[in-house]
Order: structure tokens, then sequence, then C-alpha cells
């Protein structure tokens, strides 16, 4: 989880320069990540922002996938 916040941190002036609109969302996927810190942890031959993106994107297609209702 060090890791991630750390991460998170790094990317801070990123998400200063977005719109509130777009800083709304990166705070979304940034809980995605979050959320999957042990899996992310254990993904050793990953980097830190490779894992945190795998995470992000499960979480979105579980939600494209009930939205669609095929879950």
């Amino acid at each position: 989880m060090e890791e991630i916040a750390e991460k998170i941190g790094s990317l801070e002036q990123y998400r200063n320069a977005l719109t509130e609109d777009d800083q709304q969302a990166f705070d979304r996927l940034m809980k995605f990540a979050k959320t999957r810190a042990a899996a992310c942890a254990r993904a050793s031959k990953l980097t830190v922002l490779e894992s945190m993106l795998l995470a992000m994107v499960i979480e979105q297609q579980k939600i494209l996938e009930h939205t669609r209702g095929s879950c």
C-alpha cells in the first residue's frame, strides 16, 4: 500500500493540471488501485504503476459488465 500511496503522490502535479471533472475521475481510479493493494503487492514482476493500471481496468471491466447485465 505504501508504494501505491507514493506513486499517487508523485502524480499530484498531473492531477492538479486536470479539469475538476477529470480530477474526480482520477481520484476514483486511484481508489480502485488502493482497494486492490494486496493484489498489486503480489505482482512482483510488474511496476507499481502497471499493477495499479491493471487494478483500475479490472474495476472498470466489472462496471461495464454490471451495466450490460452480463455479470
